[in-house]
């Protein structure tokens, strides 16, 4: 008898349902509410969640990314500049490197 693996992504319990809706995504369908969940949620809370965004895999992370860069252009210029401010402290706080590049590149 053959078992097929079973792939489970890391689960928090304190992670938001935003971030376990992106860690859980495999389908078009999944990612495409994980992207309108991006889109629904308010700025200030996604900042707080950028770490956690900026672990998901490569594809999840392109998709968040592209999404937040659009509400980033929609901002006014103050808006925009405090964001990139708020992004970069975030990022000082992120002990690994390559996540907290992810999160500095975001509104470069």
């Amino acid at each position: 008898m053959l078992l097929s693996p079973v792939v489970e992504e890391r689960i928090d319990p304190h992670d938001s349902t935003l971030i376990r809706r992106g860690r859980s995504a495999l389908s078009i369908s999944e990612m495409v509410a994980f992207v309108d969940a991006l889109e629904a949620r308010p700025l200030l809370k996604l900042l707080e969640e950028l770490p956690d965004l900026a672990r998901l895999s490569e594809a999840k992370f392109a998709l968040a990314a592209k999404t937040l860069r659009r509400r980033f252009r929609g901002e006014s210029v103050v808006d925009q500049m405090q964001l990139r401010i708020v992004a970069h402290d975030v990022a000082q706080t992120i002990d690994d490197t390559d996540t907290a590049a992810r999160v500095r590149a975001l509104f470069i």
